[in-house]
């Protein structure tokens, strides 16, 4: 059943994950190499082990995108943006999530 808006935070779902796909796509044509350099750019660090890596590409998925109360967090099938109830997952390219994994 199809859930309609009940806040202006719900309302922002379209925008959020559309820029968030954007993002996405943007990065999928990065080189597997280049994106530790991306990541260390876009957030100013580096990794130390792999949940910091996790932690870090979600920093750099989100960067100046304005998410307006939706959060962004991890699960096996890819990106999830939530926000109280609702949830939805956007899939990671696979340089992503070769990265991830490494």
């Amino acid at each position: 059943m199809t859930t309609r808006p009940h806040s202006v935070v719900d309302l922002y779902l379209a925008p959020v994950t559309l820029s968030l796909d954007e993002r996405l796509n943007e990065l999928s044509r990065i080189p597997l190499e280049d994106l530790a350099y991306r990541v260390a750019l876009e957030t100013n660090r580096e990794p130390r082990n792999q949940a910091d890596r996790a932690k870090l590409m979600l920093a750099t998925i989100t960067h100046l995108i304005e998410l307006h109360d939706w959060t962004v967090s991890w699960n096996p099938r890819g990106l999830v943006v939530s926000h109280k109830d609702h949830e939805l997952v956007l899939g990671i390219p696979p340089n992503l999530r070769a990265y991830l994994e490494d």
